[in-house]
Parts: C-alpha cells; structure tokens; sequence
C-alpha cells in the first residue's frame, strides 16, 4: 500500500512539473502577494500594506515590526475563493500564511490549526473569538466577502491576551463606504468533477456603501449553500463530521452592517456581524468502518436527526477614535458584545468509557471593552508609548441532549430519538481584567528598539450544579500573569532589514477548566498544576527584504513553556509537561519579468516534551500539536493585459512524519502517533478575466485529482476520522462593482 502511495505521488510531482511548464501563463497564491488592481496592465509590485496594527496596537509601518508577519488582503481572499468551494478561512489561510497549520477541512476548527505548534488567538476588529465553554470554531464565525484585510502576527505574543501562545490572526471587517453610494455584487457556482451533477454549490453576496457629509455606512450580505462533497474516487466524504462539524450539505448567511459618523477629529462607528452555519445532511459515517483495517471513513444514507449540527456568532462592536485628544494622544474606545450558540455533531461515547450517545450544545454571551492611547513623547528619538487596558465577562452554559440508545443501535446509529435534555456542566462565568504598556524608540535612523508589559488576572467561576446522582457547589479559580517583550529592527539597507523579538504568551487552558470545574465531587482540591495558564517564551531572529523585483524573508524561532498542553488521544487527556518547539519560516515573491510572478513560503516545525513517566527522556510532540514541513508555491502570469486575464497556479505540498511509540520512546510512555503521516501534493488553479462591467472567476481545486488524507486525519485511530479530502472541484463566478 505504501508502495503504491509511493508510485502515485512521484507520478503526480512528475505530471506537476509538466503542467507547470507548460502552462507558463498561468499563476499561482503566496503569504505577500498584492492587490490585484483591475486598472492597472502590470501585475503590481508585491508589497503589504504600510499599515500594521495587530502586533502593536496602533497604527505602525510593517518594516518597524519586529515579528513575522502576514498581510492577506481582500484581493487575495477573492482569488483564493475561486478555488475554495467551501469559503474556508481555515483552508485559505495555510495556503498562504507560513508557520500555519493545514485545516484537516472540518469547520474550521483551532483543535487542529495551530501556528508553530502552539494556539492561535482569533480577533475579529480587535474582539476576542475565544468562548468558554471551549468551541474552538472561532475562524468560522465571517464569511471572507465581510473582510477587508487579515492581519496575522506569527510568534506568541500577549498585546491581546490570552490565547496567542503560536500567534495571532486579527480579521479587519470591511471599511465604510465613500462618495455617492455603490452596489457590489458577487455571485460563485461549484461542482465536483468526480461526481458530476453532484456537489453543487452556490454563493450570493450583495453589498451597498455609500457617504453622506458626516455619515457613511457599509453593509454587505452573503448567503451559501454547500452540497455534497466527494473524493477523488466520487466517493461521499464529509470532513469534521465526527469532530467539530463539516462543510458538506450547509446553508449559511453572513450579514456585515457599519455605520460611522465623523465631526471634525471625532470618529464614532458601529459595526454588527453576524454568521449563521446550519449542517441539513441525510449521511453519516458508517459505523462498521471502525472495525477493518485502515481505511478512509464512508458515508451512508439514513440519517435521521432532528437538531444537526450548527453554529451562530453575532457581534457588536462601538468605536470611538480621535487621533489627537490630549498630550497629541491617538485614542481608539471599544466596547463590544458577543453571542455564540453551537450545536455540535452527535457522539457515542460508550466506547470510550461513557454510558450515553449524546449531543452537545453551547451558549456563550460575552462583554468586554478595550482601550488604546498612542501617547508621543518630544524628546530625542521620537518615543512613544501605547498603554490602555482590557476587561472582558464572558457567561457560558453548556447542555446535552440525550439520545434513546436501543433506537440507535437497532438502527445501526441512524436513527436519533430524543431520551431527554440535562446540562453537562455548571454555568461559569470567565472574566479578564488587564492593563498594558508597549513602547516604541528610535535612537538612531536605522534602528528601531521595542518593549511591552502587559499583567492579566483571569478569574473563573462556576455555580452550583446537580444532576441526578451529582451535587457540586459552586467554585472558583484566579490567576494572575505578567508578560514582556522585547526587541528590534535594525534597517541594514534600505531594502533589508534584521529583527529580533522576544516575546512571551499565555494561555489559559479553558477547556481543562471547564472539565475540572463541571467534574469536581464535593471536598476534592483540583490540581493547581493543570489549571495553571501556559506561559510561554519565544525567541526570533530574522531577516526581511523588499528589493523592486523582489521581496523575502526568514526567520528562526524557538518557544519554550515549563507547562505546555498537548493532547494524547492514547489516554484522551491534556499533557501538561515542559514543552519545545523550534522551527524555521521562509518567504520568496519575484517578479522576473513584466507580468510574471513566481514565489511561495517553507515552514518546517518541530517539538518535544519531557513527560512524568520518563522525565529524563525528551519524547516528540504529537501530530495534534506538529504537522509536516509544508511548502506551497506559486506561478502567476498576466496573459493578456488589454483583458486583466490573469492566470494562477498554486501549489501545497505536504511532507511526511513519523512520530510513533517503538520509533520514539520504546514503549516507555504513551506518547507519539499511532500512525504515520505521509506526504501529498494539491495543485490548485485560479483564473480571472475582464467580462463587461466586472470580473469572472474561474478555478479548479485539485487540479490534478490527488487522493489524500488532511495531515491531522492520518494520525487517528479511528477509520471514522480518517476522512479522504476533497477531489477536483470547478468554481466559477461573476463580481461587479456599480
């Protein structure tokens, strides 16, 4: 069977090659490609935006930061989109985004995207996605036609708080119209080409902006509904369904509104967005899968579920921003309410212990406020200081719906009849306090030094809670975390600049909490020791260039944390041991030649642990922590200028790791993976054109019709979850602007 893996990926490299010389025209995506202005004749020069606030909190030029970062603009978020049928931020992203983790094509789960290993802090406009109880489908909660640009931060960092312990993703909704109102219009078909008439999919996104003297708005609405998804073979495959929940037979709408007023300096702004995911599928998994040998997971009809799986983020958010208040302050005022519901896949826990088949759901409210001022200060060296403050109340319920089990297994797991509804856990109440500061200097024109501190107190609660054979009362439990950080830029020519940065982040690890304060008999201590937030130490040096033809980076970086977390699905349980990851990042974008474009980004990521059982060993982290060196690359050409039509391929490559208990540890601990990941290769296909007031779009995803397994799905023990991803699908679509 390996062979035959072998045979098949050396036969794809070889036909990748071929296509790629011989489809000189055509073009492909990378982690810094520009706009795509429809005006222009030449492909632009690829550079970011000047304008990065994620890693500081204010407005700052990308060559005075002194982390990796990633600018993904709203022209490449198009683009990707013709080749993602899905709207996947969580499947975009790794196709661009260095250090990032591959999607395993699940709803966008943070259970297997990870930057460097380690969590990734989600923001949307600045409001923080994570929910207690723990969903971890914060990348799900917009739709990409509601984005203006995503900011990304690679590296742990702690100037948004918790959770950023791998990085931070900051998602900037679209921005308020200007002048005399104008209509966007967007309209996207898919279908599988493995499957023909099956799969069908379609997208409708209507948007409106405008300005009138002190008044402008923005309001755009998006409504998708997903079909079937198959494999390389036809097969049905239907990713997440176990786990998170998937794509596959969803209907979703996304509705974005802002509203601003402006009097003189003064900026007020309103935004609401709001994202709805509703699964309506008639398939499951077939149960038997799990008893033959290693297979990928099939699909059968039957289905009867009355409540499916679903999620809906609703935010509001209102801003005030002056940029000279007082002492010549920038000001930027937040306050901010979210609701989250989820309603997860159902699950038979009898074979892991459990007595129930079960069906989760969350309710999430959440409200909290941010305060930024950007103070100068006129001495030598131009410093300035960004300090404010964070607090945010999050109140969180978690419930089950119980299943009749004689009606399910008489039905071979297809029928659910409602047996009751019980809460699972109290009702808990998560609140954060903070204060910062983050300084900036420049004592000589090419350097630029950078420190920060910012102290945490995080305060846990829950209520009292019974259940038919269980009284618990009400408990609580505090932490208080204080981070820094620390570097620079030092311009070493115009084009090139060395950075270092050291960086600490925390993590608080909510879903152990939830377990621990949902789960604890009366009279019984809870361990400190596995509550206790993940602090961790990340250190980075690197090199950027942008030179006119072309623009790269690299970087090194190693994070260290005394009590890291790691999942072990050998025992279904949260490692916290002493943790490393290192690893390297690289970015190329050229310009060869007028209207060429060729680059890609490498990341290679490794780590250890040291565990209790054999502390003086060092044991790898697992494939739910670190997955396989990724590169992707990327060729683009503008075939034919008086036209726009711009031609794109684009390419993931997946390497293979082997992380097992008789390689790694002899036995001696229950650590590793049980199966290896093996190495693909997807080649997608991208192509847009000048069609009379607007823009068509046409892409193929897995052009080469490439059977695979998602890296993190190789790792399970499971057939279940061993899901085939998707084959070549078709898109095609249509936007204007009038």
């Amino acid at each position: 069977m390996s062979n035959c893996l072998h045979t098949s990926l050396l036969r794809t490299r070889v036909i990748g090659g071929l296509l790629l010389g011989l489809l000189c025209p055509l073009p492909l995506a990378s982690a810094a490609d520009p706009p795509v202005q429809e005006e222009s004749d030449a492909i632009p020069v690829v550079n970011a935006p000047d304008v990065m606030i994620s890693a500081t909190r204010t407005p700052t030029s990308i060559g005075n930061v002194n982390q990796s970062v990633t600018i993904v603009t709203e022209e490449q978020l198009q683009l990707q989109m013709a080749a993602s049928s899905s709207r996947s931020l969580g499947q975009i992203l790794p196709k661009l985004v260095p250090g990032m983790s591959q999607n395993d094509q699940s709803m966008d789960s943070g259970t297997t995207l990870k930057m460097r290993g380690r969590s990734i802090a989600i923001l949307i406009d600045g409001v923080p996605q994570q929910s207690s109880p723990t969903t971890e489908l914060d990348l799900a909660h917009i739709d990409p036609s509601a984005i203006e640009r995503i900011e990304i931060v690679r590296g742990a960092t702690a100037i948004y708080g918790n959770g950023a312990t791998g990085g931070l993703i900051n998602i900037i909704t679209k921005k308020a119209g200007e002048g005399k109102p104008a209509f966007y219009t967007e309209v996207q078909g898919s279908g599988s080409l493995t499957r023909v008439l099956r799969g069908l999919s379609g997208t409708v996104v209507q948007g409106f902006q405008g300005k009138k003297d002190w008044f402008d708005y923005n309001i755009v609405g998006t409504f998708s509904q997903q079909g079937g998804i198959f494999d390389s073979e036809g097969s049905r495959t239907m990713p997440g369904t176990n786990a998170t929940g998937g794509f596959a037979d969803t209907k979703t709408y996304n509705i974005l509104s802002k509203f601003g007023a402006t009097f003189g300096e003064h900026r007020f702004q309103l935004t609401f967005n709001r994202k709805h995911t509703r699964q309506d599928t008639n398939y499951l998994v077939d149960p038997s899968v799990d008893a033959l040998p290693r297979t990928t997971a099939r699909f059968i009809p039957g289905l009867a579920l009355d409540d499916q799986p679903k999620l809906t983020n609703t935010q509001v958010s209102a801003d005030y921003t002056h940029p000279h208040l007082f002492l010549d302050s920038r000001v930027h005022l937040q306050a901010y309410y979210r609701s989250q519901q989820t309603r997860f896949p159902t699950f038979d826990v009898r074979p892991f212990g459990g007595t129930d088949i079960l069906q989760g759901h969350n309710q999430t409210d959440v409200l909290g406020t941010r305060l930024d001022i950007t103070t100068p200060i006129p001495i030598y060296g131009k410093p300035q200081i960004t300090w404010g403050m964070d607090f945010s109340s999050q109140h969180g319920a978690q419930h089950s719906t119980l299943y009749d089990q004689s009606v399910y297994d008489a039905t071979g797991g297809r029928v659910y009849s409602k047996a009751g509804e019980v809460p699972s856990s109290p009702s808990r109440v998560f609140t954060t306090t903070a204060v910062f500061a983050q300084g900036e200097w420049t004592p000589l024109a090419a350097l630029v030094l950078r420190a920060g501190v910012r102290h945490e107190r995080v305060k846990v609660s829950s209520s009292d809670f019974t259940d038919s054979t269980t009284f618990l009362p009400a408990s609580s439990i505090s932490f208080d975390t204080t981070v820094f950080n620390a570097g620079f830029v030092y311009h070493l020519t115009d084009p090139l600049d060395l950075f270092f940065n050291f960086s600490q982040g925390f993590s608080v690890p909510v879903g152990t909490i939830d377990n621990a304060l949902g789960n604890v008999p009366p009279g019984t201590a809870i361990s400190l020791s596995r509550l206790q937030p993940q602090r961790v130490n990340n250190y980075e040096l690197g090199l950027r260039g942008n030179w006119s033809k072309v623009q790269g980076s690299v970087s090194g970086y190693i994070s260290k944390s005394d009590l890291g977390l790691n999942f072990d699905q050998f025992t279904n349980s949260l490692q916290r041991a002493p943790q490393t990851t290192y690893g390297v990042e690289a970015t190329l974008d050229v310009q060869p030649y007028e209207g060429w474009r060729i680059g890609g980004t490498y990341t290679f990521v490794e780590g250890d642990q040291t565990i209790a059982l054999s502390p003086d060993v060092r044991t790898p982290l697992n494939g739910f922590s670190i997955q396989p060196q990724k590169i992707t690359a990327y060729l683009e050409h503008l075939t034919v200028p008086e036209w726009q039509w711009r031609n794109r391929v684009q390419v993931l490559y997946s390497g293979s790791r082997t992380r097992s208990l008789t390689a790694f540890n002899s036995g001696l601990d229950p650590t590793g993976d049980p199966f290896s990941m093996t190495e693909y290769f997807v080649v997608d296909l991208v192509s847009t054109v000048k069609a009379g007031p607007g823009t068509l779009r046409f892409g193929i995803e897995n052009l080469l019709n490439q059977k695979y397994v998602a890296a993190f799905n190789q790792i399970s023990f499971l057939n279940s979850f061993h899901y085939a991803g998707r084959g070549t699908t078709a898109m095609i679509g249509y936007s204007m602007t009038y």
